[in-house]
């Protein structure tokens, strides 16, 4: 079984009201799998795969979407109708917007399931040791019908650890990992990177 990625940039307006109209500018990655043929040595068509992204790229293009999980279902099913003719599967699909943030999914979730990262910094003094700065990036699960914004979610957790020292910042967001929001949504995993020293820690 071979696994492959193809990435082609993408521009996504979303509409959720006539007064709330955004672009984005996305890194489309999606990765498949295919066994290889023993007699060609060959799998999918990479000219093919990427055909159907820049299919996919037209379509997504000129419309506009109500929110991310319609534009990952739009893909997803386009992509997996393409797979499935030439019995390939589809793995994963991840959106990276310009800006720092994604939004992914993998076959392993359901379809109601969508997984966001936002990445957030803070200034760091610990006692007796030089600045750094960290770049926290929280892991988001979105269940069904979730439509939190959660950037704004991970702002209100970091509000009160902005001032902890570095030990203790790691053990707040350790006890954060798990926080669910209204609609079941909850926080899966956080990153911190020290960008000055570089190491990063990863929790749970």
């Amino acid at each position: 079984m071979l696994q492959f990625v193809r990435e082609i940039p993408i521009s996504i307006v979303i509409e959720a009201a006539p007064s709330q109209r955004r672009g984005f500018l996305f890194h489309l990655a999606a990765g498949f799998s295919k066994d290889v043929d023993p007699l060609s040595g060959m799998t999918v068509n990479l000219m093919a795969v990427d055909q159907w992204l820049s299919d996919l790229k037209v379509n997504l293009e000129k419309a506009a979407f109500i929110s991310f999980a319609e534009v990952m279902a739009v893909a997803r099913l386009t992509l997996l109708e393409r797979a499935n003719k030439e019995a390939a599967t589809l793995q994963s699909l991840s959106f990276r917007e310009e800006r720092g943030w994604a939004f992914s999914w993998n076959s392993e979730d359901s379809e109601d399931v969508l997984n966001f990262s936002y990445a957030h910094y803070l200034e760091s003094f610990p006692k007796n040791e030089k600045f750094d700065l960290l770049k926290v990036v929280f892991h988001w699960r979105r269940l069904q019908n979730g439509e939190e914004d959660f950037q704004h979610e991970g702002f209100k957790l970091l509000k009160e650890l902005s001032l902890k020292e570095s030990v203790d910042l790691h053990e707040s967001l350790h006890d954060c990992v798990g926080h669910r929001l209204a609609s079941g949504s909850f926080l899966q995993k956080v990153e911190i990177l020290h960008l000055g020293a570089g190491y990063s820690v990863s929790v749970p």
